[in-house]
């Protein structure tokens, strides 16, 4: 009768126990509608006005997609493979970017950064994510925030890689046709050592070309120590106060072993390597720099409840747009009571 009853208190500790914690975590939460509402909506309508854009200017030029997807956006989609493509990039990833929520995502990072209207930001571009780089840069126009933009043309698999539609193409086009207000300060190949090496000559010849057509010039650093350092040069000199990084431009992840760690999201602070071709990432996390890390995107649009398995439609994502409070007293208040109710509940050792 002794053990029955004993184990019924602990049973009514352990249930207690758990009351207070759930009553804690779900009964003194609310959530209201995040501060920036406003402006995360302007921006996603902006991407969707330039999304519009390059769908027209592709069509246009009857430039279509070879990926076989039912996504609303799937003519941000480049090709499987093309004399541009750089790397192996899966599908799914490059669906789940044409969200224009992704430009939501971006106001929010960029203001609980901190990140006031003038101050100024650096950008890495890469051709693979041309749908995150319309986001962002909606989403950096609508917070009137000046920006210093570095792009690399070479793309991964379903990225900017067709002939014609490449990411300086598409800047091109939002800039003459939605009215984007920046441009690319520097533009290279990427690739290998971000001067084109492993591309085909037929595909660096096609880089050079599309620099060309858009009256721009191609920058080609003699190293990759030497693409890692101009950009940092030039993002110090114009006293940037965040980097955002998209995609997997050699120069900006480094060579070093602990570029695959580098997180996503908003970071202030990493561990650095010593390798002297750490990307620019670290070079600028060094000096205090913060940044915005949009490259394994499944798992960053997974962390914000994002649609991660897009069909003929996006799932909506009221979480972005949503702020969690907790009262922290009531929760105390709660969790030491429901410790006291612990305390009379336990028998003492000659108790009965």
């Amino acid at each position: 009768m002794r053990k029955l009853t004993l184990n019924i208190r602990l049973l009514i500790v352990f249930s207690v126990v758990l009351a207070g914690f759930v009553i804690s975590d779900f009964g003194f939460t609310t959530t209201s509608k995040s501060e920036y509402t406003i402006e995360m909506s302007r921006a996603v309508d902006l991407t969707k006005k330039w999304f519009e854009i390059i769908k027209q200017q592709k069509e246009i030029r009857n430039i279509h997609s070879d990926a076989v997807s039912n996504v609303p956006n799937n003519y941000m989609l480049g090709d499987d493979y093309t004399t541009t493509t750089t790397t192996l990039g899966t599908l799914n990833a490059k669906e789940i970017s044409t969200n224009p929520e992704f430009a939501a995502l971006m106001v929010r990072l960029i203001r609980d950064a901190g990140i006031k209207e003038g101050d100024k930001v650096g950008v890495i571009l890469s051709g693979s994510f041309p749908s995150l780089s319309i986001s962002t840069l909606a989403a950096l126009q609508t917070l009137k925030l000046d920006a210093v933009i570095t792009s690399s043309l070479g793309a991964s698999s379903y990225g900017a890689n067709q002939e014609g539609a490449s990411w300086l193409d598409m800047e091109t086009w939002i800039i003459e046709n939605g009215g984007l207000t920046y441009h690319s300060s520097m533009v290279s190949k990427g690739a290998e050592n971000d001067f084109g090496l492993g591309l085909s000559d037929e595909g660096n010849i096609l880089l050079e070309k599309t620099a060309q057509r858009n009256k721009r010039t191609l920058y080609s650093p003699l190293s990759l120590s030497q693409a890692i350092s101009d950009r940092v040069n030039l993002f110090t000199s114009n006293k940037i106060t965040l980097l955002i990084n998209i995609g997997g431009n050699q120069a900006a992840m480094g060579r070093c072993t602990h570029s695959v760690s580098i997180p996503n999201g908003f970071n202030e602070n990493i561990p650095l390597c010593d390798d002297k071709e750490r990307g620019v990432i670290q070079e600028m996390n060094a000096v205090g720099i913060p940044f915005i890390n949009l490259l394994n995107i499944k798992e960053l649009a997974a962390g914000y409840n994002m649609d991660i398995t897009p069909g003929i439609q996006y799932s909506a994502s009221p979480n972005l747009f949503t702020e969690i409070h907790k009262n922290s007293a009531i929760m105390m208040i709660s969790l030491i009571t429901s410790l006291l109710s612990v305390i009379v509940l336990i028998p003492k050792k000659n108790g009965t």
